[in-house]
């Protein structure tokens, strides 16, 4: 097969060059296994065979327990419960099956603004997403089952020690790291050897058995480059971002499988499609919790069908919320628990329980404007038969560029003079993508929002040459927003109200310049120079007045472009009743309702520093034991 033929961008296209080939006898045999191995190799990716059946037509009247949302805790959560054979378990979600390009670590991105994300957008507020279409910030979260762990970049990390240490000062008991940390080895199958070893004072972070597989990503030439100069800073290099210490940069830990995601509703769900005491209703859109305003108790769930209709099912025990950071305070909201004064205007009543519901969001910053030219790589370009030959190494395989991120592999954090505690402050990510990338930058222009000035500013980089993306990711923000209902009707998107970098005492801003420093401090190092590194302006109106590399410019910069890295948390706080702000007891119950649980990123009280996934799959573990706890004793 010539050179112009391999270039054809799909498989099915390569047919068509048969007639250049000779294509008797034992090559016609050749080709013919090749194409069919190739066919059968697309089909085995986000295969509907691989998860439950649609039980919509046919549930129960009454379940045990309802758990609302099949993402990254509800899953979990669902899985757990149905082991338990005399329980009837109902899974409720919005979703339906993962699509087969979510199976693809590297196309992740191209998920966004499809049917199967919620495709969230922030309120215009000012000193924020300045720099967007609409000066509104994109909010994905994942509408399938497996919601969020089926659109995020699969990085598994899990914070640190403080952040669960302080969840537990703050008086929820049971939520120290040393009490969560079995739940995180619950879940787990990890595959590396030097990730089950203990460390130097006998702790082991990491474990196998469990449903969740975990894997190194394969390294890149990129992402070496970069190991190699944050080593040139005096940084450590991380065998395991989990471990002991977090300060340093180390090779990503990612929920995949054999080079696909492993999503929750792959590792959870798909084991227990058989199990007949559980059922799944997918694009089952929950409206609002039944509860009967005179003794506050829950007894049932109504949701929307794909039809349209109304339905409702009740419970014996309890519903478990586990919608998200979004959609469970909705819900909560929708069913009259919230706070009193908003539920009123909104018209919702009774209001069942006042609670500041929808208070407390809390999001990791980042900003994506810190960009360097780095001379093209030998190894990696962009041309028809590299495609070609990506796509067969991955199809065949399940290896090469497609496994991993878009041309890195390592995260990595820092500490800045403003941190507060020994914890670092500064979580950093890398994207590259390869000259004359079109596509990709036309994609990154799009899922975050860029105006077209900033996309045509993009393409000009990409001209030059390969370029990085050294992200930032403020991972302990003092700014907060809230969440508020637009309207009584439960199709309607909720009100984001982010609030980045709204405190008063500007640690946010402050922290994120020198974000900005240590990026330029990374690309200026020996080994970055001599990759030929050069930072280029990215063109934003905005901010055009001011001096380029001036505090003022990067400080407009990051009010204009400073976006999410996709972690909203804390809507529907954890805390005991004295706790002002608190939601849900330490147990996961809603205060003052009886029969209500939420289980998921919504309920931390502080947001974790680091990736949320792997949080929100423990919380979703810790529940499940806590209510096995209560209904089994």
């Amino acid at each position: 097969m010539d050179a112009e033929c391999m270039s054809a961008s799909h498989w099915t296209s390569a047919a068509s060059c048969t007639g250049n080939a000779d294509m008797s006898g034992l090559s016609a045999v050749l080709f013919t296994s090749l194409i069919t191995t190739l066919m059968q190799s697309q089909k085995q990716l986000g295969n509907p065979d691989d998860y439950p059946d649609d039980a919509t037509s046919h549930l129960l009247d009454e379940y045990d327990f309802i758990v609302v949302g099949a993402g990254s805790a509800g899953a979990v959560i669902a899985n757990r419960l149905s082991e338990v054979s005399d329980w009837k378990v109902l899974l409720l979600e919005a979703g339906g099956d993962p699509n087969p390009t979510s199976d693809i670590p590297s196309l992740a991105f191209s998920l966004q603004k499809t049917d199967i994300d919620w495709q969230y957008q922030t309120e215009p507020e000012a000193g924020m997403c300045q720099g967007f279409r609409d000066k509104r910030c994109n909010w994905p979260r994942g509408k399938v089952l497996g919601g969020s762990s089926v659109l995020n970049l699969m990085i598994y990390i899990r914070g640190m020690k403080a952040d669960y240490d302080a969840w537990a000062a703050a008086g929820n008991h049971g939520w120290s790291y040393e009490e969560v940390l079995p739940y995180f080895r619950k879940s787990q199958d990890v595959t590396s050897e030097k990730l089950l070893q203990k460390d130097s004072n006998g702790e082991k972070y990491h474990a196998r058995g469990g449903p969740l597989t975990l894997e190194e990503f394969e390294q890149t030439e990129f992402s070496e480059t970069i190991l190699e100069a944050v080593k040139e800073l005096g940084y450590e290099r991380l065998e395991d971002l989990n471990g002991e210490n977090q300060l340093g940069f180390g090779n990503i830990i990612a929920t995949t499988r054999k080079g696909t995601r492993c999503s929750t509703a792959k590792a959870f769900l798909s084991p227990i499609k058989f199990r007949e005491n559980i059922h799944v209703a997918k694009h089952a859109h929950v409206t609002r919790i039944l509860i009967n305003d005179q003794t506050k108790t829950a007894y049932g769930v109504e949701f929307k069908t794909k039809d349209g209709n109304v339905a409702s099912v009740k419970f014996r025990n309890e519903v478990i919320i586990s919608a998200g950071t979004i959609n469970s305070p909705q819900i909560l909201m929708l069913s009259g628990i919230g706070p009193q004064e908003h539920l009123e205007d909104i018209g919702i009543k009774p209001v069942v329980s006042n609670l500041k519901v929808g208070e407390n969001l809390q999001d990791h910053l980042i900003f994506p404007g810190a960009l360097f030219n780095v001379k093209k790589s030998q190894h990696y370009q962009m041309s028809p038969l590299n495609l070609l030959d990506t796509y067969y190494y991955y199809l065949t395989r399940h290896t090469g560029p497609l496994s991993t991120h878009l041309g890195t592999t390592v995260t990595g954090f820092i500490k800045t003079k403003f941190a507060e505690d020994k914890r670092p402050d500064l979580q950093y990510h890398f994207l590259v993508l390869l000259a004359n990338d079109s596509n990709t930058v036309n994609l990154v222009s799009h899922i975050l929002g860029f105006p077209d000035e900033a996309t045509k500013s993009l393409h000009e980089i990409a001209s030059y040459s390969d370029f990085y993306f050294v992200v930032p990711t403020l991972i302990r923000p003092k700014s907060k927003g809230k969440l508020l209902l637009r309207s009584q009707n439960p199709l309607e998107h909720p009100k984001i109200f982010a609030g980045y970098l709204s405190d008063p005492e500007r640690k946010d801003v402050t922290t994120m310049l020198e974000g900005i420093k240590f990026a330029q401090e990374l690309m200026s190092t020996e080994v970055m120079k001599l990759k030929e590194s050069k930072q280029r302006k990215l063109v934003i109106e905005g901010c055009e007045n001011f001096e380029f590399d001036s505090s003022d410019y990067w400080e407009c910069l990051v009010r204009h472009i400073g976006t999410t890295v996709f972690h909203p948390v804390g809507t529907c706080k954890m805390g005991p009743r004295s706790d002002p702000g608190a939601v849900v007891d330490p147990e996961l119950r809603v205060h003052g309702v009886k029969g209500i649980r939420v289980a998921d990123a919504s309920i931390m009280p502080n947001i974790v520093s680091g990736n949320t996934n792997a949080a929100s799959i423990m919380i979703g573990e810790k529940a499940a034991d806590m209510i096995k706890r209560e209904w089994l004793h």
